[in-house]
């Protein structure tokens, strides 16, 4: 995970970046849905895909496994 530090800037950083897939979500978005919403943030998809992973880790998303789509809490 990148996490700012002096050679990494805030603006860079995974923790940073989360705050793009909060912003203006949507109900019932799939992950392609958030991906195009929030790819001009991101440097390419594994960065959005890690920023993700955080995100579910922390338990402010989830997916569900028979639709796909995601659930904010």
């Amino acid at each position: 995970m990148l996490v700012p530090s002096k050679f990494t800037r805030l603006e860079e950083s995974t923790i940073f970046k989360m705050k793009c897939i909060l912003a203006n979500k949507k109900e019932s978005e799939s992950v392609h849905d958030v991906y195009l919403r929030t790819k001009d943030f991101f440097y390419d998809a594994s960065e959005f895909l890690h920023a993700l992973d955080v995100l579910y880790v922390l338990g402010l998303v989830n997916i569900k496994d028979d639709s796909g789509l995601i659930e904010y809490a």
